[in-house]
């Protein structure tokens, strides 16, 4: 009600004002005797109705351009254009519609070719394999691709940058660009700690003008990883094949001077030495194997799998090719994994871990005795959780062996260290087992812990990420005993 009798009284004021000159003029007459008052009086009230009747019109006009206007205001890029209201009754300006429909129409379509660029942009800025990250001011994170959320394993938007990356380097140029009033850039190489390191180069460089979010300095950054992994796996490969090769060649050489020498003539000499230098052989081949397969584990060991892999399957299989091992030593394989969980990694790979430390069980554990498979789940606020950061699972492979000194634990996955060099090479080890199975586990994001008692035997334990999996995905096996 209020807002009709505000449209009135507005109409009587307008009809009032716009009908008062010819109202004065009249009344002017009527003073010098010309028109009859009466007249004069009629023809004032048809001329003030008249005007009224004209503005009216033209209000409620305005009224619906005013309703249409907003309904343009509300729109989206890609919504349908309301209809123009209709220009019966406007005698003051009925080209005012379709002035306004045609800008509607020029406005539309303008907006929807920025979309169609935004949505392009969009799609380039999420297909960019090199992170990148956009800065306002005081090194606010405007917002970062999906490449540099994954790298730093965490939502960007909003944040402040050394609460994300802390380089002195890189947070020191940003600074200096940002008072600069030149457009500019510079490269800082830089290296991310954490289980898993990574070498990167940022290139920072500070906008002409700042963009309408607000973007002043962009981050893009080139992960340097692969490169450095590649130089370092030569340097390691060279030096350690020349070490621990060493020795083997030694030996194959003597024995090979042997043959050619005083045992050229000696069957039972040749058969021994041939034997000894076949031992040789295989351990070099083995060293050399394992030393490939280290290598290519590190140069991957920046970019965690994203596949889904069935740890009970892939034990069960492991098993079975070990028979031959732990039926020689009466091994009894006890596998206790009621919890078994899908986990996020990649199959090769875990088999390998898997296999080295259930070959290890076997291989140190005594005779006649027990290796157990234990596998949990851990969820939010349990231990693997606080562990991993996130759900995860826990398989442990629990021997009965002679134990390991707690001094030597701490260095057990440093590459060719061994608590007993000469058993591990006469049980056929490299010293890289250990090795390659840390380096596996950081590759999937997960924890290796090890536990040992001397007489009473040792635990590998190894954390790895839950994979996210239904109800009816779980496939829960009982506890059982395995006797080969």
């Amino acid at each position: 009600m209020p807002v009709r009798q505000d449209k009135y009284n507005r109409l009587f004021t307008s009809s009032l004002i716009l009908s008062s000159p010819t109202i004065a003029v009249l009344f002017a007459l009527v003073i010098l005797h010309l028109i009859a008052w009466q007249a004069a009086l009629i023809s004032g009230l048809l001329i003030l109705v008249g005007t009224g009747y004209i503005l009216n019109s033209h209000y409620s006009h305005v009224e619906r351009l005013k309703e249409y206007i907003t309904a343009l205001r509300q729109l989206k890029g890609r919504d349908t254009l309301p209809e123009p209201p209709s220009a019966v009754g406007s005698f003051l300006y009925p080209e005012l519609n379709s002035t306004l429909s045609r800008m509607a129409q020029e406005r539309q379509q303008y907006r929807r070719q920025l979309e169609d660029v935004t949505d392009g942009n969009e799609a380039i800025l999420r297909s960019l394999p090199d992170p990148l990250i956009m800065l306002g001011s005081k090194r606010k994170i405007i917002r970062g691709n999906p490449a540099a959320e994954t790298i730093f394993e965490d939502q960007l938007a909003g944040k402040e940058l050394s609460t994300v990356l802390r380089n002195p380097s890189i947070l020191n140029t940003i600074d200096e660009l940002e008072k600069s009033q030149k457009d500019i850039s510079r490269f800082v190489d830089f290296k991310i700690h954490g289980r898993v390191e990574r070498y990167l180069q940022a290139r920072i460089a500070r906008m002409p003008e700042q963009t309408w979010d607000g973007t002043k300095v962009i981050i893009s950054l080139h992960d340097l990883t692969s490169a450095k992994r590649v130089e370092q796996m030569r340097e390691d490969f060279v030096a350690n094949v020349s070490h621990e090769l060493k020795t083997p060649l030694a030996s194959l050489m003597g024995f090979i001077e042997t043959l050619k020498g005083p045992a050229k003539d000696d069957p039972d000499a040749q058969q021994k030495f041939l034997k000894i230098m076949q031992d040789q052989s295989e351990r070099m081949s083995r060293l050399v194997s394992d030393l490939l397969s280290l290598s290519k584990i590190e140069l991957l060991e920046h970019t965690p799998p994203t596949s889904v892999t069935d740890l009970g399957e892939a034990i069960t299989t492991i098993i079975e090719g070990l028979h031959t091992q732990i039926e020689s030593k009466n091994i009894t394989i006890r596998r206790d994994m009621d919890d078994v969980i899908s986990v996020l990694g990649d199959l090769e790979a875990l088999t390998q871990v898997f296999q080295n430390l259930l070959e290890n069980a076997v291989k140190y554990g005594h005779q006649g005795t027990t290796v157990t498979i234990r596998c949990k789940s851990y969820g939010p606020g349990s231990q693997g959780m606080r562990r991993l950061g996130r759900p995860s699972v826990a398989i442990s492979i629990i021997d009965q062996g002679d134990g390991i000194p707690r001094e030597h634990i701490p260095r057990l996955t440093e590459r060719f260290y061994r608590v007993d060099a000469a058993r591990s090479r006469e049980l056929g080890g490299t010293g890289l087992g250990l090795a390659i199975v840390k380096h596996i586990v950081n590759r999937h994001r997960g924890v290796l812990t090890i536990d040992s008692e001397v007489g009473r035997g040792s635990t590998f334990t190894v954390y790895l990420p839950q994979a996210a999996i239904t109800e009816g995905q779980r496939k829960p096996i009982n506890i059982n005993e395995v006797n080969f």
